[in-house]
């Protein structure tokens, strides 16, 4: 009866420790994005206002970040990055044709998790014109990182700058040019869910049970062992 008993409880052991560990905290590092000099297509001739090195254009880049999540099973938003904007002078041509300059531009940075990594791509949409300036990121593709039993699947949320309700206009010109606008944040959306193909790995208190488990069959075995032989000899 003890043998069968103690086979249970190992058994049920076993399955403890082939399921997924519970969740923790897990800390994640987004690579930064260089300055994108974003200038207008046509070069400014020598007599315009400002000469011909007076425009450069806007500049915008991603700031690096590190932070953590619960790696759970669920969905969550997370921040991922800083926006960086500079507006500057950009050349719009001396006819209306020209008076709104489009920039498309594609930020591409490295998301660490662990020891595994994956590239976080969000293209954008700059628009220089002769009221303001206008900056919106788009909808990221979706990167995908296994770690620890768990599928990872991370993607860059759309933001127009300032925040969702706005026009994506540049805010701050308190100032000479270039105008440094506020940083802002940009999230992404994290869903975990578990991977079938991964067993996670036990747990150190699964591991601890399990141990306390053997020593104490091998206990039991030894005391049962002593009194059949105490038993043997009195008969």
């Amino acid at each position: 009866m003890k043998t069968n008993t103690l086979a249970v409880i190992l058994a049920l052991a076993g399955f403890a420790l082939a399921a997924p560990a519970h969740a923790s905290l897990v800390s994640y590092t987004v690579d930064g994005v260089a300055p994108l000099q974003l200038a207008a297509a046509d070069a400014p001739p020598a007599d315009s206002v400002w000469g011909a090195n007076g425009y450069p254009g806007d500049t915008v880049s991603l700031q690096a970040y590190t932070g953590t999540f619960d790696l759970t099973v669920g969905t969550s938003v997370q921040k991922i990055n800083s926006l960086l904007w500079t507006v500057n002078y950009t050349w719009e041509g001396t006819d209306a044709n020209h008076w709104d300059v489009p920039s498309n531009f594609t930020l591409s940075r490295q998301i660490q998790i662990g020891t595994e990594t994956a590239v976080l791509t969000q293209t954008g949409l700059l628009n220089a014109s002769w009221v303001n300036d206008y900056l919106n990121l788009y909808t990221g593709s979706t990167a995908t990182i296994y770690t620890q039993g768990y599928r990872i699947d991370i993607t860059p949320i759309a933001t127009p700058y300032g925040d969702a309700n706005s026009d994506g206009g540049a805010t701050t010109f308190n100032s000479d040019n270039p105008w440094v606008q506020p940083a802002q944040d940009i999230y992404a959306q994290f869903v975990v869910t578990e991977d079938s193909g991964i067993v996670a790995a036990p747990e150190p208190g699964s591991i601890a049970a399990l141990m306390g488990l053997a020593a104490f069959s091998l206990g039991s075995s030894t005391i049962s062992r002593a009194r059949s032989k105490k038993i043997h000899r009195i008969a």
